[in-house]
């Protein structure tokens, strides 16, 4: 976990890379095989859980899959819901697991409407409910119009604002 902070730092900071990012994540995942034993034993308790899903019309998933593994290496339970994610599947999925936050990613330009769309429908059902967003094209002005807690340009400043919820 402290290990995947400081790539975090590192990527915010333009000092290493994607591959460089996704080769420490895949590391990353190979440990929280090993260590997934320990969770479910109740031994190890998560600092809370988030709902990840890259939203309706965009398939694209590297960098949720990137910001996944982050947040579980910094000791946050995920639930990804995948790509091409409804307004419907997240609601169901709050429902369900009743996580601290939502994080909606979108890659395409032609898919920020379907974030604001989701955004929206989830505060309707669940205004209690801390929407996260990210994704290249985003901005902290789109994600303030749309009405999103938070953008973070990386996965870093998304944990940063998780452990603050918690804190």
């Amino acid at each position: 976990m402290i290990g995947m902070q400081h790539i975090g730092e590192k990527f915010r900071e333009n000092k290493i890379f994607v591959p460089d990012v996704l080769i420490s994540a895949k590391a990353m995942k190979a440990a929280m095989e090993l260590l997934k034993p320990y969770f479910q034993s109740g031994k190890v308790k998560h600092k809370g859980s988030i709902v990840l899903g890259t939203v309706t019309g965009d398939l694209h998933d590297i960098g949720k899959n990137i910001v996944s593994m982050v947040f579980e290496g910094g000791g946050w339970k995920v639930i990804d819901l995948g790509v091409d994610t409804s307004a419907d599947k997240f609601i169901n999925a709050i429902n369900e697991f009743q996580p601290n936050a939502v994080g909606l990613s979108a890659l395409l330009t032609t898919t920020m409407q379907n974030m604001e769309t989701i955004t929206h429908k989830i505060k309707e059902v669940h205004p209690e409910v801390k929407v996260l967003v990210g994704g290249a094209p985003l901005t902290n002005e789109f994600a303030n119009r749309i009405g999103a807690d938070i953008y973070s340009p990386d996965p870093q400043g998304a944990l940063e604002y998780l452990n603050s919820m918690v804190a």
